[in-house]
């Protein structure tokens, strides 16, 4: 029913008609009188004549008085009992003795006060009902009209408390639920809290694991080990829970032993519960599982219980959403320190500067895409003046490609130092990554030794992008068929040799460099680079920011999808 609207209030919106003419009925009967009820503006509320049940009801009080018998008699004195929810609270009782001492007008005004009604009306009243004994069916009506009065009164304000309480407890429970750090414990008390407030014998949450299809116990209350361990729930077989999760919202079991949908009948009997009712827990349309209540005996449960099952479901589901997402938030949070802790690492293992080295200018580019990257590059300081330039790309991106790559980097700076030919050591890798690695899992590697004093440089090439050398203006490109790392275990790798000369520039580089994309989709390409090579400068370091200015101004604010790394060598 929807609430009165405060500005526009009706008679009616607090005293239905039937008590109204009630009212009306005995009044009259007592006075003597002719009477109606109207409303604000004049219409009748109410029947100017006596309804039929009055005055059939009138006569038969009347025949039970003369006969001295009847429920309203105890002894001399008319009673009528204050019944409210079942429970006589009290009774108002009346004397039927004639010529009994009249009340005085001081007493009267007093329990006029006391019940709410009008003094003049209860005085004519007992007048009547003192010096006429044909009043007395009309004035025990108005005893028990009063009985009732006092009854709805009382009742009136024991729902108001249960409204109270009830309401109370929802307000406790979403405190509660607010706390989503301690979820197992807070859905404990709030069970715990529902069974109280519900009045039922005992209350349970399970919620919904999609990928078992079983609804799991979280937090129970009152319910015995050998009954919560009874088997499991299967939700595509619970169709009390699955009508609970349709837009209904809730499923009422007047009987769990009788009931044919209800899976364990039995144990249901043998734990000493009846009725249930089931409300399902939903977070913004997604079913998470379902709030249930169990009764010792048959019980049926009224719309605002069942209101109130919903808002605590509701307030649940939300918890346990939360709870969710604080728990997601938190691990997220523990792997973001532990990414920048491994970023960190993994920066120590990229050199900060170029090696100093005589005759020769290093410089290089470290861009990664993620905090982790998949690319590496090295200079390995080798014996007679020698130094090694590694550059590498592992596949996949994040975590497993920065593990990958400091593998990767670890096992070449073993090899290198025990063995002299460059095709060895590489083969060596590629032998670690296939044994170690799965299929989807590769590296592509340029692994070269540049000999300063004869100013030659000898590599070898795994599938990674052709090295570049640039000389009078012209571009040599340093090609190799050999396959790349990880994949085939009997691959045999070939090391070649150039010998370089005074101005040579080196350029070695990852394809995060050329495959970088532009918002109209294009990409960097090798002829841009190779171009930005040749502007580049006089210095390896000018060379290095002047390709890196060339690919940021191409591909302006578009999203990196790859590490950008380079290293340019320059021999003076």
């Amino acid at each position: 029913m929807p609430a009165p609207d405060a500005d526009h209030l009706k008679l009616t919106d607090f005293i239905d008609a039937a008590t109204l003419q009630e009212i009306q009925d005995s009044f009259a009967a007592v006075a003597n009188v002719k009477a109606t009820i109207t409303d604000a503006d004049g219409q009748l509320l109410t029947q100017p004549t006596p309804t039929a049940e009055f005055l059939s009801r009138q006569e038969a009080i009347a025949a039970a008085a003369e006969a001295h018998e009847g429920p309203q008699r105890e002894g001399d004195e008319y009673v009528a009992p204050i019944m409210v929810n079942h429970q006589r609270l009290g009774t108002i009782r009346m004397s039927g003795r004639a010529g009994g001492p009249r009340p005085d007008d001081a007493k009267i005004a007093a329990m006029a006060e006391k019940l709410g009604v009008d003094q003049k009306h209860l005085k004519q009243a007992v007048s009547q009902l003192m010096r006429s004994p044909g009043a007395k069916p009309a004035a025990i009506q108005f005893l028990f009209l009063l009985a009732n009065a006092i009854a709805r009164l009382c009742y009136q304000e024991f729902q108001l408390r249960q409204r109270i309480n009830e309401l109370t407890a929802v307000y406790n429970v979403t405190m509660m639920l607010s706390d989503a750090r301690d979820l197992e414990n807070v859905l404990q008390r709030m069970v715990k809290a529902v069974c109280e407030v519900m009045q039922t014998k005992a209350c349970s949450v399970r919620l919904i694991d999609e990928e078992r299809d079983e609804l799991i116990i979280k937090a129970v209350y009152n319910l015995s080990p050998r009954y919560i361990g009874k088997g499991q729930i299967r939700l595509s077989q619970a169709k009390i829970d699955q009508q609970a999760l349709t837009a209904r919202g809730y499923e009422y079991v007047k009987n769990m032993e009788k009931d044919p949908r209800v899976q364990f009948p039995q144990e249901a009997k043998e734990e000493g519960i009846v009725s249930m009712l089931s409300v399902g827990m939903r977070y913004k349309g997604r079913a998470i599982g379902v709030l249930r209540v169990y009764t010792a005996h048959e019980q049926t449960f009224s719309q605002f219980q069942i209101e109130l099952m919903k808002a605590v479901a509701a307030q649940g589901a939300a918890a346990i959403e939360n709870a969710r997402l604080l728990q997601e938030s938190m691990e997220a949070q523990a792997l973001e320190r532990q990414v920048q802790m491994a970023a960190q690492v993994q920066q120590r293992m990229v050199p900060s500067k170029p090696p100093k080295i005589e005759g020769l200018d290093l410089a290089a580019v470290y861009v990664p895409c993620f905090e982790l990257g998949g690319d590496l590059y090295d200079f390995i300081e080798l014996p007679y003046d020698n130094v090694g330039l590694v550059i590498a790309d592992v596949s996949g991106k994040g975590v497993p490609a920065s593990l990958t790559m400091a593998a990767v980097r670890a096992a070449l700076r073993a090899q290198v130092d025990n063995v002299y030919y460059l095709n060895e050591a590489v083969r060596r890798i590629n032998l670690m990554l296939c044994r170690d690695s799965s299929p989807s899992e590769f590296v592509t590697l340029f692994y070269g030794v540049l000999d300063r004093r004869n100013k030659r440089f000898t590599y070898c090439n795994a599938g990674h992008p052709p090295g570049l050398i640039l000389r009078n203006g012209q571009i040599i490109e340093l090609n190799s068929d050999n396959m790349v790392l990880g994949i085939d275990p009997e691959e045999k790798y070939i090391q070649s040799l150039v010998d370089l000369r005074t101005g040579d520039t080196l350029l070695l580089y990852t394809d995060g460099l050329t495959d970088a994309m532009n918002f109209q989709n294009e990409r960097f390409g090798r002829q841009r680079l190779i171009e930005a090579f040749k502007t580049g400068g006089e210095t390896a370091e000018a060379i290095s920011q002047a390709i890196l200015w060339s690919l940021r101004r191409f591909a302006g604010l578009a999203k990196r999808t790859d590490d950008v790394t380079m290293i340019v060598a320059k021999v003076n």
